[in-house]
């Protein structure tokens, strides 16, 4: 097989890989040019760039609440996981793991988690040491926003090869969350027009709890008081500025369609153009 077709034949199994990811997730994955022309020139891209590092490839997933970083992460993993099976391991975690657990956290003053120092930062620090020593054992916690607490930690058996570290904060420098800031092989952020990313973080809410039949999740009243104090203000403040640290910008637009992809840091087009 020459090497045009089998970069087809990679190309058409990542695109079945990307299908089933979307309709596991629940998503309508008709409209395949966010996957003909994102997803699967950014899966090759952190592939081939995983192989040439020794040790784990971080990948940082910023952008404001309800932006699709947790999805984009999840889309790329199950791709990068299935593409080379099994010899390659991608583990996708969160930021929202590390959260303080809730009595904590109102016990040090915060009614609202999302705000910087509502993450345990200390248990990121250990948790990147630990990524980066091949004699640790890596425990990955794990935390269910819907009930707000903290679930288990979750076992690495096989080391990762490459990891997606998504969340609102991941890119800032404040004190606490540098140490992920400065780790980060290849920085994405996803970057949303404000009404947009309220629209689409009040979706999300609404859909948790029809799916838990309220048990999860919270009621509108509430989400507009969360929104109001905590993730609105929190987006000027806290993370739209980590947008210019990125490696790669992504604009979307009300239909989810990337109007944009570029590096803030040499204004030159993914993917040619776009190098760590």
């Amino acid at each position: 097989m020459d090497r045009d077709a089998d970069h087809g034949a990679i190309h058409d199994r990542l695109r079945l890989i990307c299908i089933a990811a979307l309709r596991d997730m629940g998503i309508d994955p008709s409209d395949t040019s966010y996957l003909d022309d994102l997803i699967l020139p950014l899966v090759l891209f952190i592939r081939a760039r995983a192989r040439a590092r020794t040790g784990a490839y971080l990948v940082g997933i910023g952008g404001g609440p309800g932006a699709g970083k947790t999805t984009m992460s999840r889309l790329l993993a199950r791709c990068l996981q299935e593409i080379d099976r099994p010899a390659a391991t991608c583990l996708s975690l969160s930021i929202d793991d590390f959260y303080r657990a809730r009595e904590d956290r109102l016990r040090m003053g915060y009614k609202w988690r999302t705000l910087p120092g509502t993450h345990d930062t200390d248990r990121i620090a250990d948790f990147l040491s630990a990524l980066d020593d091949s004699g640790a054992t890596i425990a990955v916690p794990r935390y269910d926003l819907g009930r707000d607490e903290p679930l288990p930690d979750e076992p690495l058996i096989a080391r990762p090869a490459i990891c997606l570290f998504d969340g609102a904060m991941v890119g800032s420098t404040l004190p606490g969350y540098e140490v992920l800031a400065r780790r980060l092989d290849f920085f994405i952020y996803l970057d949303v027009p404000t009404p947009l990313l309220r629209r689409w973080r009040f979706d999300r809410e609404r859909k948790l709890r029809q799916r838990s039949g309220g048990k999860s999740g919270f009621p509108l009243r509430r989400m507009q008081e969360f929104w109001r104090e905590a993730l609105g203000p929190s987006i000027d403040k806290w993370v739209r500025p980590n947008a210019q640290t990125a490696d790669l910008l992504l604009k979307f637009d009300a239909v989810r369609a990337v109007t944009a992809a570029y590096s803030p840091k040499t204004m030159r087009i993914f993917p040619d153009g776009v190098e760590k």
